[in-house]
């Protein structure tokens, strides 16, 4: 897809605090707001969908709008995998196999459409493209609280294993083994649960406790900061 910032360590970097960001606010939106996950995660999708259709409609295709809908879209992967797991009651095993099958059809439905250059396919791909982020975010979480709470390893525990996985996918895409394609599919469903669990571990008792406010504005500075740095650096 075409507007996707360069990929890079920085995109990786701005993706981890990204995803982060999205689970700590989305726990906001759901808890604290007392919204709930069905009313949050509604909420959510409209206002994922409208800004889609906004940066469409008026060609918003700078790089800041860019990281606008991919936290937008972890925010509402957040409610959404809360709302499968937990008001749906599928838990997070049954609720991650069955948004990592969504997933995987969405990405056999863009490579399948990729073949055609028309405008009409082009605006599909872009929409999918979306989906695939919001989908890949909802099983971040679900996954991550599988980590996190299911499993002995916890939060510190999920996140360094899922940054050896992500290290070991790093190795194979430097050496040809996996294309850069299903490098960048398998790095982002990495990621997510990495920013789950990271999440998790600053904002709550059994971490750092920070709490969501606090982590969300401290994430949201330094994503800004290291953001600004960056397209400075391209200046010069």
């Amino acid at each position: 897809m075409k507007n996707i910032p360069k990929i890079n360590f920085i995109y990786w970097v701005l993706m981890i605090i990204a995803t982060t960001t999205g689970e700590i606010v989305g726990n906001y939106i759901s808890r604290d707001l007392s919204l709930g996950y069905k009313i949050g995660s509604v909420l959510l999708i409209i206002i994922f969908c409208s800004t889609i259709l906004y940066s469409i409609i008026y060609n918003k295709s700078n790089q800041l709008f860019y990281w606008l809908l991919i936290i937008l879209g972890n925010i509402g992967g957040t409610n959404i995998a809360d709302l499968i797991c937990i008001d749906l009651k599928l838990g997070t095993i049954w609720g991650s196999l069955l948004v990592i099958s969504v997933f995987l059809i969405i990405l056999i439905t863009i490579k399948s459409l990729s073949k055609n250059n028309d405008t009409n396919t082009t605006l599909k791909v872009t929409f999918l493209y979306w989906f695939a982020i919001l989908t890949s975010s909802t099983f971040g979480t679900t996954s991550g609280d599988f980590l996190s709470n299911d499993t002995p390893l916890g939060a510190a525990g999920g996140t360094i294993l899922l940054f050896i996985l992500l290290i070991f996918f790093i190795i194979l895409v430097h050496f040809k083994k996996i294309s850069n394609e299903v490098f960048y599919w398998f790095s982002i469903i990495i990621i997510h649960p990495i920013g789950a669990t990271f999440g998790n571990y600053i904002s709550k008792p059994a971490g750092l406790n920070f709490g969501n406010v606090w982590t969300s504005v401290f994430l949201i500075i330094l994503f800004l900061a290291i953001y600004n740095i960056n397209e400075v650096k391209k200046i010069k």
